[in-house]
């Protein structure tokens, strides 16, 4: 019988329901004096414990699947943790996703003495579904860069072994304008290899194998088992009508090795697809007008490193509003989005909403924080991930806007949040959509889709996509601590630049 994974949703709707980590650590609460806009004091932030314990608290409630019981409780922490920071406004916007719910799984070698269960690391959401009783085929072996036709695998059951690239920091480091790096740790030929590079044309292959007939799909991950366990990829919400299992290498090879022959699997996948309504979660701190900067993230996520931006978008607000208002050139918006796991639904449904109300046009500038804090962990003895004892590269996308940049440096020098790199968008071209981004970020969409001047700073760890992973560990505190604090700055900066100098026209 196959491997069962039923336990581990009751295990979530169990976790959702517990008192999380005791997150309760106190708060400097007295008002602040206008000052404090332009000389910011440490001890009246929350506290590195409190990020700490926050982190514990990710870590705890698992994987947040966009829609998921598990994520909209955390939308309702989040909601609790505003109206303590003192936020004076709190609402919700509707987001209606596509959920993409798994069951249970499993992986069995069909013989003439039975069933043997072999090891999977992960599910691929969005691939498809089956019955209880799963799809019976021959097992086929394809190369990652095959092309077939219609109906040429029909009845498969195809096994995929993806590869990743060899890459170095050049592509990112030759096009930035500005780097933050004071100790030079970095270079062109620094080698950046992550395990989900391989994956950035797996959707594109499940189409295929969907055209193909193939009626489920085996994706062997070029690593060992601890670092392809809970991989969550692709997600942007396309049900592709191919349920799909990750494997690790070893399990992978053994496949392999047997696919030339008469060899027949059993591949369950139980998945629940729905439309459900979720939620952007915002909250308004008031200043002098109506102009607003955005402090933008995302709610749903794998792990607790994907994402923590809007922890440290609490915090930040726990100072904000402790400001008088004629501290705050503009009013600041907070916006932590739904469904950036669902095909990034969030972000797209707000400007959708706000398309034609005047909000987008009130917008000065947005700024989007994701993985904070993250330290670099790669492969080490047995390619098993090792920390490095080095934080983690971070790319700090934006247009090219004089004020923004300048704002951004001086953010990354505040933070010492070193090594860092401002550069352009990845695809100017792009049109601000899940497959047609200008950067990988959730906040790419407001430059993409309206052109508001947007700065999204974001890294990749190794860990980003899997869930069941512990980031807790993976984590340095004080410079998580330090990027709350220059991010708070930079905010009260962008709030205080005129708009005519953010929306001029994009530098060449």
């Amino acid at each position: 019988m196959a491997l069962r994974f039923k336990f581990i949703t009751m295990l979530l709707v169990y976790v959702t329901s517990m008192s999380f980590v005791n997150a309760d650590t106190a708060w400097p609460m007295e008002a602040l004096p206008a000052s404090a806009a332009t000389a910011l004091d440490p001890a009246q932030f929350v506290s590195i414990d409190q990020h700490r314990d926050w982190q514990l608290d990710l870590d705890a409630r698992g994987l947040r699947a966009a829609g998921s019981v598990a994520h909209e409780a955390y939308i309702d922490e989040l909601q609790k943790r505003l109206q303590r920071a003192g936020v004076d406004r709190i609402y919700r916007e509707p987001v209606e996703l596509n959920q993409w719910l798994a069951d249970s799984w499993g992986l069995e070698l069909m013989g003439a003495q039975g069933a043997v269960s072999l090891p999977t690391a992960a599910y691929l959401p969005y691939s498809g579904s089956t019955s209880a009783s799963g799809v019976v085929g021959k097992l086929k072996l394809i190369s990652a860069d095959a092309r077939y036709g219609e109906g040429e695998l029909a009845g498969k059951i195809v096994l995929l072994s993806l590869k990743k690239p060899e890459s170095t920091l050049a592509v990112f480091e030759s096009a930035a304008w500005r780097r933050y790096d004071p100790a030079l740790s970095v270079h062109a030929d620094t080698p950046y290899q992550r395990s989900y590079f391989a994956l950035s044309t797996l959707a594109k292959k499940l189409d295929m194998l969907h055209r193909a007939g193939a009626s489920a799909a085996i994706i062997g991950l070029d690593e060992p088992s601890n670092n392809a366990l809970g991989m969550y990829a692709p997600y942007d919400a396309i049900n592709r009508n191919v349920p799909a299992l990750y494997v690790d290498q070893d399990t992978a090879k053994y496949l392999a090795n047997m696919a030339n022959g008469d060899v027949e699997l059993r591949l369950t996948l139980e998945a629940r697809i729905a439309k459900v309504n979720s939620s952007n979660l915002i909250g308004i701190i008031p200043g002098q007008s109506d102009e607003l900067v955005v402090l933008n993230s995302h709610t749903d996520g794998p792990n607790g490193i994907e994402d923590n931006g809007p922890n440290v978008i609490v915090g930040m607000a726990q100072y904000l509003a402790r400001l008088p208002r004629a501290a705050l050139p503009r009013s600041v918006m907070i916006l932590l989005s739904s469904g950036h796991f669902a095909g990034a639904q969030g972000g797209q449904s707000f400007i959708d909403q706000h398309l034609h109300d005047g909000t987008l046009e009130r917008i000065a500038a947005v700024l989007c924080l994701e993985h904070l804090g993250a330290e670099e962990w790669v492969a080490g003895p047995g390619g098993r991930w090792t920390p490095t004892g080095r934080p983690e590269p971070y790319w700090f996308f934006m247009p090219n806007i004089p004020p923004l940049i300048a704002a951004a440096e001086v953010a990354l020098k505040r933070a010492d949040a070193a090594p860092a790199f401002i550069r352009p968008p990845t695809r100017p071209e792009g049109k601000g959509l899940f497959h047609d981004h200008v950067w990988p970020g959730e906040g790419q969409v407001f430059w993409g889709r309206s052109r508001i001047p947007t700065a999204n700073y974001i890294a990749g760890p190794n860990y980003l996509f899997n869930w069941g992973v512990s980031t807790a560990d993976k984590v340095n505190y004080q410079r998580l601590f330090r990027e709350t604090i220059a991010f708070t700055e930079m905010t009260l900066t962008l709030a205080a630049t005129p708009m005519a100098d953010l929306r001029t026209p994009e530098k060449n």
